[in-house]
């Protein structure tokens, strides 16, 4: 049996479908970012994001492979590494 899969624009996003930015130092990182994706155990020094409220990002150690979905301006490690992914247009 065959079954037709549609994919809306969310699910794209998810997976990275408009790129996005690896991080693997403490500078600075820009852009419009969707998803934030920890390829190792990794800390904010500070993140712009405005899709969540409450407590500061900062501080937590985010294990490898949690995935943080935010609307992520820029952020910055203090340790670790993430790839970013891109927001659509």
């Amino acid at each position: 049996m065959a079954y037709d899969l549609q994919i809306n624009q969310d699910t794209s996003l998810t997976v990275g479908e408009y790129g996005g930015r690896v991080a693997t130092t403490t500078a600075a990182v820009t852009g419009n970012f969707q998803a934030i994706q920890f390829i190792s155990d990794s800390s904010f020094t500070s993140v712009s994001q405005t899709a969540l409220a409450g407590s500061a990002l900062t501080g937590i150690t985010f294990p490898a492979g949690f995935v943080l979905f935010a609307a992520v301006t820029a952020f910055q490690l203090a340790t670790g590494g993430a790839i970013a992914y891109t927001r659509g247009y």
